[in-house]
């Protein structure tokens, strides 16, 4: 059994405007045991193979939601022409970002669109987050994920295989519903057209396709990035992502990891009663639906 008590750092949880100071983690197995006090702590237990950590001058924080990403693609000016690369790129890509986000403290990660292939893994043709999600559920070290599939876009918007493409009302419907066939969370729909001062889809559209997203229990979301695909979409009412809740034992009890280089202690698990501006402004940005007037 490994332990590992981070002693007399700060820890900012959200529940309060302040950091608590002065504050002891006693962690077993990669699950928190106690937070105490450090003038007040239980007994750790027997000194032999216990690592202790002066997490003096540091922050302890719950781990992170992030609530946009897309995980087998690295970024940059030229997002477009890497959602292109080789699956077996894609992959190794991901597997990247899941380093990334494990040492920057995220648990949880909602990726919302991936390029469309077949997984050199599993066979399947599909969006490659989702095999990705799949293998590394329950895995130490791993970010837990909800994804969205591929993006559903008004054909000849994005290229061939970085999205999948709709000519109409009812190709949008369909493929909206194929991607939760093929195991996505959410779908994503892309809110630009090929002309940019005109929405691809009527708010009649694509409320049908929430209402039948809806009825799937699963939800959607939106990226527009030009007005007239902003407004189209904020017609159709909110686009709330569901928020992802702890699907195993070992997230529910506290994994955790320790951050050394930046000095952050991180709580895998994820409370639906605590998401606020204070645990992670972004992310609850992204969960704050109000109706539109």
């Amino acid at each position: 059994m490994t332990r590992v008590l981070v002693r007399d750092g700060a820890l900012a949880d959200g529940r309060s405007p302040e950091p608590r100071l002065g504050v002891s983690v006693l962690v077993e197995d990669g699950v928190i045991r106690w937070i105490r006090p450090t003038d007040a702590e239980e007994d750790p237990g027997p000194a032999d193979g216990l690592q202790v950590i002066d997490a003096s001058g540091s922050a302890i924080v719950p781990g992170m939601v992030d609530s946009h990403s897309h995980l087998t693609m690295p970024g940059g000016a030229h997002w477009i022409d890497r959602g292109l690369d080789p699956a077996g790129t894609l992959l190794a890509v991901a597997e990247q970002n899941a380093r990334l986000l494990t040492q920057a403290g995220v648990r949880w990660a909602r990726d919302v669109g991936a390029p469309v292939a077949v997984d050199p893994v599993d066979g399947r043709r599909r969006a490659a987050s989702l095999g990705v999600r799949d293998r590394w559920r329950g895995r130490r070290g791993y970010p837990e994920i909800r994804a969205a599939g591929s993006w559903v876009a008004r054909a000849g918007t994005l290229p061939a295989g970085l999205a999948v493409g709709a000519h109409d009302g009812d190709e949008l419907l369909a493929l909206a519903l194929g991607q939760l066939d093929d195991g996505a969370d959410l779908v994503k729909l892309y809110m630009d057209g090929p002309d940019p001062a005109t929405p691809p889809w009527s708010a009649g559209e694509v409320r049908r396709v929430v209402q039948a997203v809806r009825a799937r229990g699963a939800r959607r979301s939106s990226t527009g990035w030009r007005s007239a695909a902003s407004r189209s979409a904020w017609r159709t009412g909110p686009a709330c992502p569901s928020p992802p809740a702890p699907t195993s034992a070992a997230a529910r009890a506290g994994r955790t990891t320790w951050r050394g280089k930046s000095s952050r202690w991180s709580r895998r698990g994820w409370s639906p009663g605590r998401r606020s501006g204070r645990q992670r402004g972004a992310a609850a940005s992204s969960w704050a639906c109000p109706m539109p007037a």
